[in-house]
């Protein structure tokens, strides 16, 4: 066989293959090239020829010829035999025939996606760049072409154990080592996830929005035409958009946990939570809705074993963030009960960036999980829609009890004035909660002040019903507080039609609407407001419901 060197240098330029959903793909320059060129490589003839002059491995040879390298997701007319031909230094460790089904995989490379899946989990699993001796004193870890990290000791790679007199077989450009057992393909979290089929009623869900991105620092620009840059070598990324929610899960050199619920525990808590994801008529409602409900059950699922303080005392989800403290936080983890309680533990599957716990039953309520309070700043200008017969001052305090250290002065324009003031609320699910208002005495301004008078008000709540119809409901009932003390005011229980949660105009409102009398002198129209304070109600029959799920 006869290769043109400069066609094969040009082409494998990009030697990293896809996944069947479209996976890790990478190129390289000609300076990669030089990288890789030959290092201490001293055998008179190539890999690929060591490879097809040993019988044990005829089947390997026919794999080579059979698998091709990939140009950012493209499949190119270069093989993986071209490769071992070329002038790269390589590491090969070839299992010898029967030790694996060649007619499966050779079937399977007929296709591109199966092609590229025999590339990533087979071929690229057995070879490595640069020279790794078998009788190295120490063990290491040695990064394949597939990005795997293998243990390889003075005797085997991973599972697959040198053959012996077979092994330290010099190339041209490399080493040849016999192994009497393929190398095991170890999946990442994201790999496992979205590919075996024990997982696919969760990850189905998370491989739709899977997606190729340019890595534009790794990529070499060539120049710039009509204002856009030109890479004459590009390298592409495998992203996900829930990659912000679950952090990077395909990660190599990181350690990952995941629990994993069976598809009847999965199946059981996404239709006791859909209930809150009803977003009426809106476009696209239904998948808007899919959308939201599995990233609020999933998102907790997934932990990194490096960013614990301590795993003894509290595991931080990849979800965490620290302005949402304390949701995504599970304290005393191994406690009965915990978030890693053995007894709700089944089995796991090492990963080669972690590890899945099986689960025996769903480890959280709706209320860890999204269904949080909704606290909306009074001194926030974005919540404030609009005002009439006030004005309005935001004031800072360093008072403990006060919600975010400020809080609205609400100052009637007059003595007499009844103002109204209308405030936005978001992210409401299509669940239950009791509407409150926070107000603050007016020692919190000027701590030796004499008014203690309390204020009386009004509440007005404004919403959208499943047809999309604009709707409001008056509380009858007047609201006073106390006047000396940091009051909760329940306005009233309230279920709502519809959920709003992450949409970024939002329909629901609540007017207060200050109700007093000329000859009412007892109460005062200025009023402190803390925050407007949304409490989920969790009824006694669902919380049942939810407790069987979770068995």
């Amino acid at each position: 066989m006869i290769f043109n060197s400069n066609k094969i240098k040009n082409a494998l330029k990009v030697a990293v293959l896809a996944l069947p959903i479209g996976g890790f793909v990478a190129s390289c320059s000609d300076a990669w090239n030089d990288h890789y060129d030959q290092q201490q490589a001293n055998g008179s003839e190539s890999l690929l020829q060591l490879v097809k002059d040993n019988p044990q491995l005829s089947d390997f040879y026919k794999l080579l010829n059979a698998t091709h390298i990939y140009n950012n997701t493209k499949r190119t007319n270069v093989t993986y035999a071209e490769l071992l031909d070329a002038d790269q230094t390589l590491t090969v460790w070839a299992p010898i025939n029967g030790t694996y089904n060649i007619d499966s995989l050779i079937s399977l490379c007929q296709t591109e996606q199966g092609d590229s899946t025999v590339a990533q989990r087979f071929v690229r699993n057995h070879i490595a760049h640069n020279l790794y001796n078998m009788n190295s004193q120490t063990a290491e870890s040695v990064k394949m072409l597939n990005d795997k990290f293998l243990n390889l000791t003075p005797t085997a790679l991973y599972n697959g154990a040198v053959v012996n007199g077979s092994y330290n077989l010099p190339a041209t450009n490399g080493l040849l080592h016999v192994i009497n057992d393929d190398a095991d393909y170890s999946y990442n979290i994201y790999e496992a996830v979205t590919s075996l089929k024990e997982f696919e009623h969760i990850g189905s869900f998370i491989a739709k929005y899977e997606h190729q991105e340019l890595d534009e620092e790794n990529s070499i620009q060539s120049e710039i035409i009509d204002g856009q840059k030109v890479y004459s070598d590009s390298v592409m990324r495998k992203e996900n958009i829930l990659f912000r929610t679950f952090d990077q899960i395909n990660s190599e050199d990181s350690s990952f946990v995941m629990m994993a619920p069976s598809t009847e525990i999965w199946q059981s808590v996404k239709e006791s939570a859909s209930k809150y994801f009803n977003y009426g008529s809106i476009e696209k409602a239904d998948s808007v809705s899919n959308y939201w409900s599995n990233v609020c059950l999933l998102q907790d699922l997934f932990w990194n074993k490096n960013r614990q303080r301590s795993m003894n005392d509290s595991i931080f989800t990849n979800a965490y963030k620290t302005t949402e403290w304390p949701y995504h936080v599970y304290r005393n983890p191994y406690e009965a009960g915990g978030y890693l309680d053995k007894a709700n533990i089944k089995d796991s599957l090492y990963c080669s960036n972690g590890k899945i716990y099986y689960l025996n039953k769903w480890p959280f309520t709706e209320e860890q999980l999204f269904f949080h309070p909704i606290k909306m700043e009074g001194e926030r200008e974005a919540n404030l829609l609009d005002y009439n017969l006030c004005t309005m001052n935001i004031r800072q305090t360093s008072n403990d009890g006060v919600s975010g250290g400020s809080y609205l002065d609400i100052v009637p324009k007059s003595s007499t004035s009844n103002w109204t003031a209308q405030f936005e609320i978001t992210n409401t699910l299509s669940g239950t909660y009791d509407i409150c208002v926070v107000t603050l005495p007016k020692t919190v301004y000027r701590s030796n002040s004499k008014d203690t008078k309390p204020n009386k008000f009004k509440a007005t709540l404004y919403y959208t019903d499943t047809d999309g119809k604009k709707k409001n409901l008056n509380f009858s009932e007047e609201k006073t507080n106390s006047g000396t003390d940091i009051d909760t005011i329940n306005i009233g229980r309230f279920t709502f039609p519809t959920c709003e949660y992450q949409q970024q105009n939002s329909t629901v409102s609540l007017e207060l609407k200050c109700h007093i009398t000329s000859r009412q002198t007892s109460y005062s129209r200025e009023m402190f407001l803390d925050c407007i304070y949304l409490k989920p109600v969790v009824e006694a029959t669902e919380a049942k419901e939810r407790k069987e799920a979770r068995k």
